[in-house]
């Protein structure tokens, strides 16, 4: 767990640096990522040598505890080593979860890395600043920038966070909670009885699988997982003296991955700093070291909240939402192929049973075993908090989209896991422990292993071809200039880096953006409106990029620029105007006379 801690101070203070050097001198540039690395290299080296004569006490596996580490192990490879690859002319992603959300982080990745002036403009969404936490995609854009490929980059950080995540769902939780993350899950899998075939059942239903949905597609989880279970296992440890292996962070440390986690995922600071008010309130005898810790990471910490919201000017994002996602249109389709009408009748008592099985009764039941045996402190101080963490994302929406309250509910279910079987299933006969376990888990991991299995070829997001032969072109203008174009997840000026008036509507939406103006500006700007001008100032546009997206999307367009702004690019992919200079009048062909 040392090395796991090594790693991860490496990774944050890499990217704080980074962010500091890119404050001082304009940007990212290869100087500035070779001597972050660097520096975190020599953070990992230093707690590796601090650390060595240390021993890990943890019990190695035993049992069936080996089938959920083989398991976690293969399941991590396939998602990432198909997480983006390449066949023939085609950039591919393994799962359809990652169509939109690999495209932004290519976004993100190749923009950050092209230079663009700290903190940077949102090359999604025109007239603001970037409203995302970018730690992982920061570090993948300083891999790029001393010479790592960006897909085997996306792939080695994959591959590396993912592998850390399992050695601390392994400390946190052992066997329960590394197969608990593949397999969470309620009802929807039990199809596979009736149906005859491996799907992933809750693909289009609210609690989806972590791995899939999680893991795969959200790249600040592979920082935040390993990070906030590392922070739980050293807390459980400093404050409440509790855990069988005495293992904890150094108090830098545990200041160090807490402070940065904005950075990183601003959910899990969010999820940690609830948990750590509650305890400053509940757990007396830590109280002044709680006050002491928030006090240290308070300033650090609150700076990158400020960074990673637009300094708080964006739109809020909060609303009342009683019982999460019961009335989904996915939902209520469900339930009206199965029952028929009222679906909405149906899916209020149906939607808990069906996407959490048996789980909101066994926490129910661990709770009130807690409560008996009021001795168990540190139990009771890790549940309690976090299942009041979990119904409040059942009444409050901590984003536009619901489902983005998965990001809050994911920790109060890795925190409840180990509970469940240490103070509760464990308990029980043999048989009793078997069945609960297989009602459990089973729906949830043939949920996972069907959107990983075989029939899987992947999805396209990009030809290469076209991406090579618009880089050069791009080089040549300055990174500063704001492109119009089709609104689309994988336009390939968003794949190259550079910025668009609007990114994917969905993505726009589920950060809170005001999109709906933009749009309709932008969509008269491409259809050639009479003052087309003047709303290319207004959204901030220097370039009009005109290729075979826009020809489909705006076929009916007069096309103005192409008669009074300079054409600066020109392939097989498109065109590139200059709105900024007029364009050149074509040669005088001065007619010879006959002779």
């Amino acid at each position: 767990m040392n090395f796991v801690a090594a790693i991860l101070y490496a990774v944050s203070s890499s990217a704080l640096l980074a962010v500091a050097l890119a404050f001082a001198y304009g940007g990212l540039n290869p100087m500035i990522a070779g001597g972050a690395l660097s520096f975190g290299s020599l953070v990992a080296a230093g707690t590796l040598w601090r650390s060595r004569s240390e021993e890990d006490r943890m019990r190695p596996p035993r049992g069936w505890e080996w089938a959920a580490v083989v398991a976690f192990a293969l399941v991590a490879a396939r998602i990432f080593l198909w997480l983006i690859f390449t066949e023939g002319n085609a950039i591919k992603v393994l799962s359809p979860n990652n169509l939109g959300d690999m495209s932004l982080h290519l976004t993100y990745i190749n923009y950050l890395a092209s230079g663009a002036p700290f903190w940077p403009d949102n090359p999604i969404f025109t007239g603001g600043k970037l409203t995302y936490p970018i730690g992982v995609d920061l570090f993948n854009s300083l891999l790029n920038l001393v010479g790592v490929d960006p897909l085997r980059g996306l792939i080695w950080t994959g591959l590396a966070g993912s592998a850390l995540t399992g050695v601390a769902l392994w400390r946190w939780g052992r066997g329960m909670a590394l197969f608990g993350f593949l397999a969470n899950g309620g009802l929807f899998g039990f199809a596979i009885f009736s149906t005859g075939q491996l799907a992933d059942f809750q693909s289009v239903h609210a609690w989806k699988s972590f791995a899939l949905a999680i893991l795969a597609t959200q790249r600040g989880f592979l920082f935040a997982l390993p990070a906030g279970l590392a922070l739980l296992c050293s807390w459980r440890t400093r404050w409440f003296a509790a855990g069988d292996d005495g293992w904890k962070l150094s108090r830098g440390g545990e200041l160090l991955l807490y402070a940065s986690l904005p950075l990183f995922h601003l959910h899990s600071f969010i999820f940690f700093s609830l948990m750590l008010a509650s305890w400053f309130v509940l757990h007396a005898p830590a109280r002044r070291e709680l006050a002491k810790f928030v006090g240290l990471a308070l300033l650090p910490a609150g700076g990158l909240v400020l960074l990673v919201t637009g300094m708080m000017h964006g739109a809020s994002v909060l609303g009342f939402k009683a019982g999460w996602m019961w009335d989904d249109d996915a939902f209520l389709s469900w339930c009206r192929d199965h029952f028929g009408e009222p679906a909405r009748s149906y899916a209020a008592w149906l939607f808990w049973p069906m996407n959490f099985g048996i789980l909101p009764v066994l926490t129910v039941v661990l709770g009130v075993a807690l409560l008996r045996g009021r001795r168990a402190i540190w139990p009771m101080a890790a549940v309690f908090p976090a299942v009041g963490a979990f119904v409040i994302c059942c009444f409050v929406k901590f984003a536009p989209w619901e489902w983005d309250n998965t990001k809050l509910m994911i920790w109060s279910y890795l925190v409840v896991l180990p509970f469940l079987w240490t103070h509760l299933i464990a308990h029980w006969p043999e048989w009793a422990r078997a069945t609960t376990c297989f009602v459990l888990f089973f729906s949830g991991f043939v949920s996972t292993l069907g959107g990983i299995d075989a029939t899987h070829r992947g999805y396209p997001i990009a030809g290469r071809e076209e991406l090579d032969t618009l880089a050069p072109e791009l080089r040549a203008l300055p990174i500063s200039g704001r492109f119009a174009g089709s609104a689309t997840y994988n336009h390939p000026l968003l794949l190259s880096g550079r910025k668009m008036v609007l990114g994917y509507p969905g993505h726009v939406r589920s950060h809170g953006l005001p999109w709906e103006e933009p749009t309709r500006q932008l969509d008269a700007l491409m259809m050639g409106a009479e003052n087309w001008r003047d709303l290319a100032r207004q959204l901030g546009v220097r370039y009009i990029f005109w290729g075979k997206d826009e020809q489909d999307v705006f076929q009916n367009s007069t096309e103005p620029w192409a008669d009074s702004a300079a054409l600066v690019a020109l392939g097989e992919w498109g065109k590139i105007y200059d709105l900024e200079q007029p364009a050149k009048a074509a040669p005088v062909q001065v007619p010879t006379k006959e002779r």
